[in-house]
């Protein structure tokens, strides 16, 4: 039987996952034509919000020309950039593809395979996108030899240690507890950036034809997710949970090595302990905890996930 004629099916009308699919081609970034990018790039505007930069908080950094300033925010927007593809491409992308093996309970019929399939794609465009806007900035601002190593970032160092010392299914369910966590989490971090009309035009649309691909990727998660976790026992599901807690404890860590490289780029000279100190000194972030309240009600998880998440993070915080 063909997608289409499965997609057409009076039942998949009733089917949240499968209105999502069929709607595809007419919500998606990559359906659409190619953002002109040079063309949304204005000289005159910052690079990303000034209250989003740490290091700008920290002592000194008061006697900061405008230029170097002015780098350290383009620099902010290329690690913002690495590190929404490193999300992608290290915790996303696996999940996905690890749903497609049949190898777990989830949902597997024609509908979730079109949903997974399109959803890679999105997520591989997402990347385009980082990489495609990246180059402008470094090409405008003189910035072509930052990097910033996959590897390095709190989230993609939270999934290896969560799945340390796990193997088959248990790993499995490791890694997609952590994809669920991201596709939550990242609506969010998204969001800043494509509310903000006071930063470069193009950072700003680009994020946000991100941030609308993500807020239905975030329903094909919790669909598909949902329907492994309501399959499990009683230990693999707590499994899960410890994990999703994990997950989303990760996603809203600190990363201090980063934003060391991001200061050097405007001649500021860090260490990650005066970030540590600074983080330590500053109170968590409040955050908008609807979605993830959805996520916990979908699953039938207790309310009280969100107080350990909350407990985990202020304890990290403490930690460094």
């Amino acid at each position: 039987m063909s997608t289409e004629s499965t997609l057409e099916r009076p039942g998949f009308e009733r089917d949240l996952l499968g209105r999502l699919a069929k709607r595809w081609g007419d919500r998606v970034a990559v359906k659409k034509d190619e953002l002109d990018l040079d063309g949304h790039f204005d000289p005159a505007m910052p690079d990303f919000p000034a209250h989003l930069v740490p290091v700008l908080e920290l002592p000194g950094a008061e006697r900061l020309d405008q230029d170097a300033r002015a780098r350290i925010l383009a620099a902010s927007w290329i690690a913002y950039n690495a590190k929404t593809a490193a999300i992608e491409d290290e915790i996303i992308l696996p999940a996905c593809r690890l749903m497609l093996t049949g190898r777990l309970p989830v949902r597997g019929d024609a509908v979730a395979v079109s949903a997974l399939h399109q959803t890679i794609i999105d997520e591989h465009y997402h990347i385009l996108m980082c990489h495609n806007a990246v180059g402008v900035t470094r090409r405008r601002r003189g910035l072509e030899n930052i990097e910033f190593d996959p590897a390095g970032w709190s989230v993609v160092r939270g999934l290896e240690e969560s799945r340390s010392g796990t193997s088959g299914f248990e790993r499995d369910l490791v890694e997609i507890a952590f994809s669920l966590a991201a596709e939550t989490t990242i609506s969010g971090f998204l969001s800043t950036l494509a509310t903000a009309q006071d930063i470069q035009p193009m950072n700003r649309i680009t994020t946000d034809l991100h941030r609308r691909d993500e807020s239905g990727h975030a329903v094909v998660f919790r669909e598909l997710c949902g329907s492994l976790y309501r399959g499990l026992e009683k230990g693999p599901q707590e499994l899960f949970r410890d994990a999703l807690v994990r997950g989303l404890t990760a996603f809203r860590a600190a990363d201090f090595d980063p934003w060391v490289a991001v200061a050097a780029e405007g001649g500021f000279e860090i260490g990650p302990d005066d970030l540590a100190a600074w983080a330590r000194n500053r109170p968590v972030p409040a955050r908008d905890t609807g979605p993830l309240h959805l996520l916990l009600d979908d699953l039938g998880i207790s309310h009280d996930l969100v107080d350990m998440t909350e407990s985990r993070k202020r304890r990290d915080v403490r930690a460094h």
